[in-house]
């Protein structure tokens, strides 16, 4: 092969070698920018909704308002109290938390459905509900329920509460995005809505 043939040859290979990069390259760009755009997408959309009280018991609708789904999705509750808040479970109640035990702080709360599951996926503009709180009709406390649904009927509760107010939030964990966490407030006291957003900007992202 002579000189020429040679020179043309390398610059076939380096051609190749440099297109093959920067296919390479936008490629990753690419990939990169488009799963920043749905995670960054699931978060601005993520949505609690608090509902009115029925019965004894109070919810929140977790809203997808975007056009991808979220799947195994959590949700973990922190209440501000004090250990002198703390009760013990009322006859026939069971709970994990008791008076002198740690402190009721990213406990998992249990989606309303058939077997309490730790997680559920939320497809493209569907609503999950949320078990939050139950109000003893007596006055007596407020019960946070558990992963695995409320103290009573072979369940187990996190914790029952002395019945006043308390600020919390809800933490909502997919693999899918970023943590969103909603700040509220439980006003037992309040008979129509006793859970509500906190803040005006209702959510802020986890560090």
């Amino acid at each position: 092969m002579d000189t020429k043939g040679k020179a043309d040859l390398l610059n076939i290979l380096v051609g190749g070698l440099f297109g093959a990069v920067a296919g390479a390259l936008m490629s990753l760009v690419v990939n990169f920018w488009s799963d920043w755009k749905r995670r960054t997408g699931l978060h601005r959309n993520l949505l609690l909704e608090p509902q009115q009280k029925s019965g004894c018991r109070v919810t929140a609708r977790i809203r997808n308002g975007y056009v991808l789904p979220m799947n195994q999705v959590y949700a973990y509750i922190t209440v501000t109290h004090d250990p002198s808040d703390v009760l013990e479970p009322p006859h026939g109640y069971q709970a994990y938390i008791k008076p002198g035990d740690h402190k009721f702080e990213e406990d998992r709360l249990c989606w309303s459905m058939a077997g309490n599951p730790a997680h559920v996926d939320i497809y493209a503009g569907e609503k999950q509900p949320l078990d939050v709180v139950e109000i003893d009709p007596s006055g007596d406390w407020i019960q946070i329920p558990s992963e695995s649904g409320w103290g009573i009927d072979g369940g187990t509760s996190r914790v029952f509460l002395k019945m006043k107010k308390y600020d919390a939030s809800i933490k909502i964990v997919s693999k899918d995005t970023k943590a969103k966490e909603f700040e509220l407030e439980i006003d037992p006291f309040n008979k129509v809505t006793p859970l509500s957003l906190r803040s005006k900007k209702a959510a802020r992202s986890s560090k």
